[in-house]
């Protein structure tokens, strides 16, 4: 059975000079931890406008909802309680810090409903905020 003295004379040498070179190879380092701690901003939200303006049955409907004082971007805007009066709908559009009411109303009456906003979280929950408002429709 022969050795391979030689191979093994040439691999030493190589794998010094490779830790010579790259240090962390050659010795075990310790994972770095971090001392990070995130709190949540305590900016308030903000959506304007601060009433939504009257309706009328039958007559388009369209209406800007902008939020503001954000760190971070709009995640989802949506109705968390009642509803809006049928015919009109609440669309958010991804990447717009706000959404939008639009459509036809179709019967007249009082609408109460709460709008939700929530922002993306870095490391902790983004921002929320819980807003009621009021569509009157008019015949």
């Amino acid at each position: 059975m022969k050795k391979h003295i030689g191979f093994t004379v040439l691999l030493v040498p190589i794998l010094s000079f490779a830790c010579s070179l790259f240090p962390s190879f050659s010795r075990a380092e310790a994972t770095p931890t971090f001392d990070y701690i995130f709190t949540p901003s305590t900016v308030v939200l903000k959506i304007d406008p601060a009433s939504l303006p009257d309706a009328q049955a039958g007559v388009e409907y369209k209406v800007d909802l902008r939020v503001s004082d954000n760190v971070t971007p709009v995640d989802g805007v949506s109705i968390s309680s009642g509803e809006l009066p049928a015919g009109l709908e609440l669309v958010f559009v991804d990447g717009e810090d706000g959404a939008k009411i639009s459509g036809v109303p179709r019967q007249a009456g009082t609408y109460t409903f709460t709008v939700f906003v929530g922002c993306k979280g870095t490391m902790v929950s983004g921002q929320t905020l819980e807003k009621e408002f009021q569509i009157v429709v008019k015949e």
